[in-house]
């Protein structure tokens, strides 16, 4: 249930805004309330994703549910001009808002009495520290010296707590405007020196992407809602303002706003005061045309006719910083503060050297009004109208589009997971799975592949982004084509490096032959862009493939797969337990050196006897046991100088598992894959002879060491 509130003193929506962050608000009020000792918390907001509305919301509930916590919330802003006069308003806001909490009257926040009405309203036992405070906050002695002035100023909230014997939450927000401000440097400098008393908490809010110096005991990160969630905050607002909002305007809304719950606020409240039901894409074209330039100035774009131009003509294409400052012709340190500006308003996304243009639709539709009345000369009315004319143009697309990116089936996700794991091959290539499962029921394909043991093994994916990324060709929407960069092997040689490139299809029967010819060579083209080498596409269709599709993707060396397919291939990825193939385990850690081995070859003995192993197998087991710790402490270079032993006992196996810290025996063996062990020593027969004695052996290397896995069949 969202928490609600009797009444608004400094919040300036329904709570209906939060009918999708009821979590984050309540943590966010939560982390107020229980500060113990020197408590600091960050809040990271995305512009535009309502953090400023979270923290109002959250002092509002401080000041009417409970007593014991005084709520101070000071918003910086750019308006302030310079430190020291926020510092004056600081005082000056703790004093009205501690004195309306400590008479549990929030009307007189609104009233804004001056200092000496505030001393006479304050309650007499609290007449101390507010004196004080008063007296410190006259203007003029705060102007004389700006570091003491400025450092007393914010601190007064922790002196007042401490005199006063009460606990305190301030709460400031917008602290990236300290970045325009006069001496802002020195503002935030400041709270490093400030030390909260006990129980006491300090939350500095700002922009996620606004550096905060100093360590915070948490950060809360407030993000632009998706789609859902931003659908749902919009249908709040509209019951609280009476305007009527039918489903696909309320989708399109958020959308269009980017999900920002403040702009959909803005638009929804414009739609109220000029009674326009928001009924049709018609209608909310009309408002937003409107709107555009008011709501736009969140970018806080400059006035220069020159930046707007110059951002305005990269499109979607990235540009180098050097480039943009050459264009605006001002000095490194003027362009330094507006990349930082830029970068924290996200209006570009910075990367080394180079930028590009952040891809909201909101920001390109003000970038395209700034254009026209600025560049081209165009009246605001005639801006207007070309802007409503290309909204509601693209609008239909624009839906169209979010609506199959919430029906994509998560490429990236799937194949950030991939790691080298071992999985039933029908669980991906397609071709397998019609052969023995199409036809079974989910329950019946679960109970099936969890024995088969026809496998395939995945890839080691380091790094997966969407292949517009890598390829600005890629002729595929960004949710449905993914690019995925790692190695074959955990060997790490280059030429086990490999791109598995992911699309995904759409088809209603099973793919045919020209749907992924086609897929091919758009991703050939994406593939060749991008510079990738050692390729790998697999495609996925909702339905599958067809025989002849089949063979193309073969002959072209992919895989495809079938929506259906991936439930199970996520399954298997994870390592969901098969059914009624619990091992009974076995845990043990042994020193390297002193012959423990045959303690542990010992213990093994014992173990296997109690399952009933046969006496043969349990003395092979024995000999490749011992031949694998005597393997780790002979090549590994252990640090730690452990052997560390698993025993799986299956109803039809037992797995023995030896790990071991220190150098990887699989980048040994594949720098001499050829080599031969010495005739006249027995070092480089002890793999041979655990592969003569067990039905499996792999060596998998790990990040710092390696991995021995045998397997032995139980044999009657």
């Amino acid at each position: 249930m969202t928490p609600k509130s009797p009444q608004k003193i400094l919040s300036r929506v329904n709570n209906g805004d939060f009918a999708s962050r009821v979590e984050t608000a309540e943590r966010i009020y939560l982390s107020a309330l229980a500060g113990s000792g020197s408590s600091y918390i960050r809040i990271a907001g995305a512009p535009g994703a309502g953090t400023s509305e979270l923290l109002r919301h959250t002092y509002d509930r401080l000041f009417i549910e409970q007593r014991f916590v005084v709520p101070f919330y000071f918003s910086l802003r750019a308006e302030d001009g310079s430190a020291r006069l926020a510092a004056t308003r600081f005082v000056y806001e703790f004093l009205l808002q501690a004195v309306a909490f400590r008479r549990n009257d929030p009307a007189l926040i609104a009233a804004s009495p001056d200092i000496c009405e505030l001393q006479k309203l304050a309650p007499l036992a609290d007449a101390g520290w507010v004196k004080e405070l008063c007296d410190s906050c006259d203007s003029e002695s705060l102007l004389n010296d700006a570091q003491g002035a400025i450092r007393s100023a914010l601190a007064a909230p922790i002196r007042a707590a401490a005199k006063g014997r009460f606990r305190v939450c301030v709460i400031i927000d917008d602290l990236h405007n300290a970045a325009v401000l006069e001496g802002g440097p020195a503002f935030l400098a400041q709270f490093e020196r400030i030390t909260p008393n006990a129980g006491s908490t300090i939350m500095l809010a700002a922009r996620r992407k606004f550096a905060l110096a100093g360590a915070s005991h948490q950060t809360i990160n407030i993000e632009v809602p998706d789609r859902a969630a931003a659908s749902a905050i919009a249908e709040g607002i509209a019951a609280d303002l009476q305007v009527e909002l039918s489903e696909p305007v309320r989708d399109l809304i958020a959308v269009r706003s980017d999900g920002r719950p403040g702009v959909m606020h803005s638009l929804i409240a414009a739609a109220r005061d000029s009674r326009i039901a928001l009924d049709s894409y018609r209608n909310a074209t009309r408002v937003y045309a409107t709107k555009l330039a008011k709501i736009g100035s969140q970018f806080e774009l400059s006035s220069s006719t020159t930046l707007v131009e110059a951002l305005y003509s990269t499109g979607d294409n990235s540009f180098p910083l050097a480039a943009l400052q050459d264009r605006l012709s001002i000095s490194g340190e003027e362009f330094s503060q507006l990349a930082d500006q830029l970068t924290v308003s996200e209006v570009i996304e910075v990367a080394g050297t180079s930028a590009r243009l952040n891809s909201s639709p909101l920001l390109r539709d003000y970038l395209e009004l700034r254009h026209a009345t600025d560049v081209r000369g165009m009246s605001a009315d005639a801006a207007a109208a070309s802007t409503a004319l290309r909204f509601l143009q693209h609008s239909p697309d624009a839906m169209a589009r979010e609506y199959r990116r919430e029906a994509a089936v998560g490429l990236r996700e799937i194949l950030t997971a991939f790691d080298l794991q071992e999985v039933p091959r029908a669980a991906i290539d397609y071709r397998a799975f019609r052969d023995k499962y199409k036809g079974l029921s989910d329950s019946e394909i679960r109970d099936q592949i969890a024995g088969d043991t026809n496998t395939f093994r995945l890839p080691q994916i380091v790094h997966a982004a969407e292949l517009a990324s890598f390829a600005s060709s890629s002729a595929f929407e960004a949710e449905r084509s993914v690019a995925g960069v790692g190695f074959a092997d955990r060997t790490y040689r280059d030429e086990d490096k490999i791109v598995w490139i992911a699309a995904e299809l759409d088809s209603k029967l099973e793919a045919d032959p020209d749907l992924v010819r086609d897929a091919f060579e758009r991703l050939d083209a994406a593939s060749a862009e991008a510079g990738f080498e050692n390729v790998r596409v697999w495609l996925v269709a909702p339905e599958g493939f067809s025989a002849g599709a089949l063979e193309i993707i073969s002959e072209r060396g992919g895989i495809g797969s079938s929506r259906r397919q991936l439930a199970i291939l996520r399954e298997a990825i994870h390592g969901v337990a098969k059914e009624g193939d619990d091992a009974e385990t076995f845990e043990m850690t042994i020193p390297v050196g002193e012959e423990t081995e045959l303690i542990a070859a010992h213990s093994l003995e014992e173990i296997a006897r109690r399952h009933e192993f046969p006496a043969k197998a349990i003395n092979q087991v024995k000999t490749a046991l011992v031949e694998a710790c005597i393997n780790a402490a002979e090549h590994g270079l252990s640090p730690d100088r452990k052997i560390h032993l698993k025993f799986a006992f299956y109803p039809d196996r037992l797995t023995l598992t030896v790990s071991n810290r220190g150098l990887r025996l699989a980048d040994k063996l594949a720098s001499q894959p050829d080599a031969e062990p010495a005739a006249d020593t027995r070092r480089g027969w002890g793999l041979g002879l655990m592969r003569s004695l067990m039905d499996d052996v792999r060596i998998e290397p790990v990040d710092d060491g390696t991995r021995i896995v045998m397997t032995k069949l139980r044999s009657l």
